[in-house]
């Protein structure tokens, strides 16, 4: 897309276009959506914290396609996981015909000299404290290459961004529609970072395990701004908003007069805390994400989430439901600790104890991790091609099994969990006082039923 100058453009500014790619599909084609639940706010944010008098555009390729074509002074591009193969290919695109190129973003932090092929300049950590002045250097024909963010201690005083603006907001469907009204979850940022030490985790590896929440009413004043739009759902895209205890209670009380519902990724630790739970359901909560990654408590310790319990999993996860909350399954499988039986056992379980929803990992070696490096070093990595780190690969060797054993496993669980039957054995009766969502959940299995029956192997599709 071209990007117009705005009135009174000296050429001093600069038309910048921000772009979120998608990734390849197995076969080359660029993955596509029409409609998505809910929308990151990199972009918008990045348009925020940019200084007055530059024109900036932005494109999340999951929904719209990029202009090869545009006209535009820089492109930024932020990525992760299998995105990044279509990040650097658009990279170099732009590059080639003389345009100037900044890439950002987690992968990016963690791998600053092979992404610096790719782009004129890489933000290095968060952007805020480097992008206006990256901007500036541009504009004066400087460029320091690495633009390293220097750590932040606090998260006070955030940008706000437009919420019109989201990427994959699609604002005239929401303002006509319930259904669309009752399916978009509006982001909503808490809290960055995330304390534990799970080695496989590029979220705690580019934070270096430091944790920082947002203030309380700074949180609640962007609820407003989303409630005052008509929206009455949420997601937070913190990697983990349950932390600090105590702040996510302070937040959850103030939410309680909201009368929002929300979502979030966090982790088990919700279910070991009355107080924060009976808070959490009080103030809306009604689904949660919860990396379980393993039945397997070797497994969970080969990658140091010992503080799992696979032997409390039941206990907890009974707590979660008893309060009306669904619950989103996150499950790692082909583990060090993991052998041919664990798919079956691991596929009763999930049934047994009702899980909603399911979503299933191969193991991920992310560059910079230390879990990269520990499998680097033994060998295991079974393929380079970033273009396939789509969590459902066979990118790590097992110990226990043939790579095909673990495909075949994994397979085996998705298409076992999304079965009819097994999809009206986990989700009747609903928990208490959760008949919508129940509705809305059993909806969604049973298109991703018709999903696998179509698009066989399409895993890292599946959300």
């Amino acid at each position: 897309m071209d990007i117009p100058p705005r009135p009174g453009y000296t050429g001093s500014d600069m038309r910048i276009l921000l772009i979120s790619p998608t990734h390849y599909d197995a076969d080359g084609a660029l993955h596509k959506t029409t409609r998505y639940w809910t929308s990151g706010v990199t972009l918008p944010y990045l348009e925020a914290i940019t200084p007055p008098g530059h024109d900036v555009a932005m494109v999340d390729e999951l929904f719209y396609d990029v202009d090869l074509d545009a006209e535009a002074d820089l492109v930024g591009i932020t990525a992760m996981g299998p995105q990044i193969k279509r990040a650097y290919d658009l990279a170099d695109h732009y590059r080639s015909r003389g345009i100037r190129v900044v890439l950002g973003g987690t992968w990016v932090t963690l791998t600053v000299e092979e992404s610096l092929k790719h782009a004129d300049a890489v933000v290095a950590g968060e952007a805020e404290d480097v992008w206006p002045e990256l901007l500036a250097d541009f504009c004066e024909g400087r460029n320091r290459g690495v633009y390293r963010a220097p750590r932040r201690d606090s998260l006070e005083g955030l940008a706000k961004i437009d919420y019109t603006h989201l990427p994959l907001l699609k604002y005239d469907a929401f303002r006509s529609s319930w259904l669309y009204r009752m399916y978009f979850h509006w982001p909503i940022v808490f809290s960055r970072g995330c304390p534990h030490p799970c080695e496989y985790c590029a979220v705690q590896t580019y934070y270096e395990r430091s944790y920082r929440t947002r203030p309380v009413d700074e949180v609640i004043d962007d609820m407003r701004t989303i409630k005052a739009l008509g929206g009455d759902r949420v997601l937070f895209l913190d990697d983990n908003p349950i932390a600090r205890p105590d702040a996510a209670k302070e937040l959850f009380e103030a939410m309680i007069p909201l009368k929002l519902k929300w979502a979030a990724q966090l982790t088990i630790n919700l279910a070991r805390d009355p107080e924060l739970l009976d808070l959490a359901a009080r103030s809306g909560c009604v689904s949660v994400s919860i990396g379980l990654e393993s039945i397997n408590q070797d497994s969970l310790e080969s990658i140091r989430k010992g503080f799992n319990r696979a032997d409390r999993f039941a206990e907890d996860l009974a707590a979660i439901r008893n309060k009306g909350i669904q619950v989103i399954g996150l499950l790692m499988v082909g583990l060090d600790g993991d052998t041919v039986d664990t798919f079956g056992r691991s596929l009763q379980f999930l049934l047994d104890n009702k899980v909603t929803f399911l979503k299933l990992f191969t193991p991920c070696p992310y560059p910079g991790t230390k879990y990269y490096e520990d499998m680097l070093a033994a060998g295991r990595i079974e393929t380079g091609d970033w273009g396939r780190y789509d969590y459902g690969s066979a990118l790590v060797r097992p110990t226990h099994m043939s790579a095909d054993d673990m495909m075949d496993g994994f397979k085996h669980v998705y298409e076992g969990f999304y079965s009819v039957p097994a999809i009206l054995k986990r989700l009747f009766p609903p928990p208490p006082g959760n008949f919508v969502e129940t509705m809305a959940y059993l909806v969604a299995n049973l298109k991703v039923n018709r999903y696998l029956k179509s698009n066989e192997n399409a895993w890292a599709t599946i959300s």
